[in-house]
């Protein structure tokens, strides 16, 4: 996992490099500085040469301008280091999102999935930034900084530079709970924007059932979780600070008695102590923020773990190495004895399931919640892969050609219908963005929604606001259908399409999708039987597959399930 995150630099190693340049500057320009001091200490004040201190410390003031702009340098360009990295994995992430099967969104929540593109990725930069300056400026002074001062002296300077590093090591060592604790926070940091995300979505149905005081409680008993999970990461932050505190003071300490020790036996000057103390200083400076940093770390590397499950989930819908494009077909559909089942569930939704549906010829799936009418629908464009049998479109195997080819050739109009936060002219232009204006005012005008959009103050540009909120139900849909024109594919699927309208509104959408279907196979799928009396073939679907097939007037004469569909559809008008 430490080599994937190391690879996100590589396309960045140009600012990279430059940046890690002024990190070396600037500690040089640190280091320098108890030289430059113990020289005023133990040649000039001596000596009195005032003249030479003034110029010493005019070089001092040069430098530190230096370290100021270094300084600055890398703080700019590190965090713009950063934020690049971070623009990077996140497109990555949105675009292994949009090639992951319909099953990874069926298990995972909406708010989970955001906050590793957000909040997780931002972290993910604060350590991209921050911890590699960090290691390079604390390894250049731990590395410089012990071989000035064994000249000074070796003895000792060895001595206590084994207790700073098994101290420093110990102290990472101990943070193993911490890097747990972290871990947990941002997994129900997830959990509570997944709780945001679905009760804001929610909100007029929380209005509607009068649950305001339901969905607070369970929104305060996910945040106490949240609390808790905060009040576990700072007891280690805690513990972990008070360590740092500890070995920090105890370097002083331990440093003060070695340099006092030195003096006094002669070893060292008063200006040899003041600048290895001042060394010892300055070492323990970069260990220190190093430390204080570590909420950053710890909190980054859980961001990045969660990133990386994420990249490494297997695609499990894509195309073949030899997969060819499918071009523009007849709409000639056959099952052929497929099995299909949802996850890791034994039992089959679909068990040697056969059907043929020949071109231009519209088929409705008919019967009860949960036989797998959707299901066969959803097969079709690839949305699941089947565990047995084959799909042939025109003869070609659907898992031979390329999804992008096989999809260019279906349009899906859905009960529940996606509008995009945007204009009108935009969710339309959604069936195809590359398409003219005139062409978007074709298909809606085929969809029947021309007049009215024309009828709003902004026409085409007008917001429909988030899940098109400013539209009713049929003009969602008509919105759909006209996504579908505009596309113009052979293969038409209707899942439900008009069931959560009421009869007017259905009975006019009815007639625009009568005019979509025109020239096209169809799948149709229905939740009123009236709606499909006019297909070519009618399938009645049960528990186990297919059980019976005909049209409307063939199977309400016979005294089997179709017609007792139909007769209690007719008494629940």
């Amino acid at each position: 996992m430490f080599k994937e995150f190391v690879s996100y630099y590589k396309p960045h190693k140009k600012k990279l490099a430059f940046v890690l340049s002024m990190v070396v500057m600037f500690a040089l320009v640190e280091l320098s500085i108890p030289i430059f001091t113990r020289y005023i200490l133990n040649e000039l004040i001596p000596n009195n040469d005032f003249r030479q201190v003034f110029i010493i410390a005019g070089i001092l003031i040069v430098l530190l301008i230096f370290y100021a702009i270094f300084h600055y340098m890398v703080g700019y360009h590190g965090h713009m280091l950063g934020i690049a990295i971070e623009k990077d994995m996140r497109l990555k992430a949105f675009e292994k999102l949009q090639l992951l099967a319909f099953d990874y969104y069926d298990v995972n929540k909406t708010g989970v999935i955001m906050t590793r593109l957000t909040s997780d990725l931002h972290e993910v930069a604060e350590l991209a930034h921050h911890g590699i300056e960090e290691v390079v400026a604390v390894s250049l002074m731990l590395v410089l900084g012990y071989l000035y001062l064994i000249r000074l002296d070796f003895v000792v300077t060895t001595l206590l530079f084994i207790i700073f590093i098994s101290l420093m090591f110990g102290l990472m060592f101990s943070r193993r709970k911490m890097i747990v604790a972290f871990r947990n926070l941002r997994k129900e940091h997830a959990q509570i924007n997944s709780r945001l995300e679905g009760s804001i979505s929610g909100i007029r149905l929380t209005r509607a059932f009068s649950n305001e005081l339901f969905e607070i409680d369970k929104f305060a008993n996910d945040n106490d979780v949240y609390i808790d999970a905060y009040r576990d990461a700072y007891h280690a932050l805690g513990t972990a600070n008070a360590m740092n505190q500890f070995f920090i003071q105890f370097m002083n300490v331990a440093v003060l008695l070695s340099g006092a020790y030195l003096v006094m036996s002669n070893r060292f000057t008063p200006g040899d102590m003041f600048a290895y103390f001042i060394y010892f200083s300055m070492l323990v400076g970069p260990v220190k923020r190093l430390m204080t940093m570590l909420e950053t770390f710890q909190q980054g590397w859980a961001g990045f773990e969660r990133y990386f499950e994420l990249m490494n989930e297997p695609i499990k819908i894509k195309d073949k190495a030899d997969a060819y494009e499918l071009g523009e077909v007849d709409g000639h559909i056959v099952f052929d004895k497929v099995a299909f089942g949802y996850g890791n569930n034994k039992d089959n939704v679909l068990e040697d399931f056969s059907l043929e549906i020949k071109p231009g010829e519209m088929v409705a799936l008919v019967g009860p919640s949960g036989v797998g009418k959707t299901t066969v629908a959803q097969l079709v464009p690839r949305f699941y892969d089947i565990k047995k049998g084959d799909i042939f479109i025109d003869g070609h195997s659907i898992f031979d050609v390329t999804l992008k080819s096989l999809r260019h050739n279906i349009g899906y109009v859905q009960q529940d219908v996606t509008i995009f936060w945007g204009t009108i002219a935009e969710n339309i232009a959604y069936g195809n963005p590359n398409a003219s204006k005139e062409a978007i005012y074709e298909a809606a005008k085929k969809a029947k929604i021309h007049d009215f959009i024309q009828s709003l103050p902004h026409g085409y540009h007008t917001m429909v606001g988030e899940r098109g909120v400013m539209l009713s139900g049929g003009q969602k849909q008509r919105i759909s259908i006209a996504r579908i024109f505009l596309r113009d594919p052979r293969i038409l699927i209707l899942d439900e399409a008009t069931s959560a309208l009421d009869n007017i509104t259905e009975s006019a959408i009815q007639d625009s999708l009568d005019d979509l279907a025109e020239n096209r196979t169809v799948i149709a799928i229905a939740h009123r039987l009236s709606t499909i009396h006019h297909a070519d073939k009618i399938v009645v679907m049960g528990d186990g597959g297919i059980l019976q097939m005909g049209s409307h007037e063939e199977l309400i004469e016979v005294d089997g399930h179709y017609r007792k569909l139909y007769e209690a559809s007719n008494n629940n008008l």
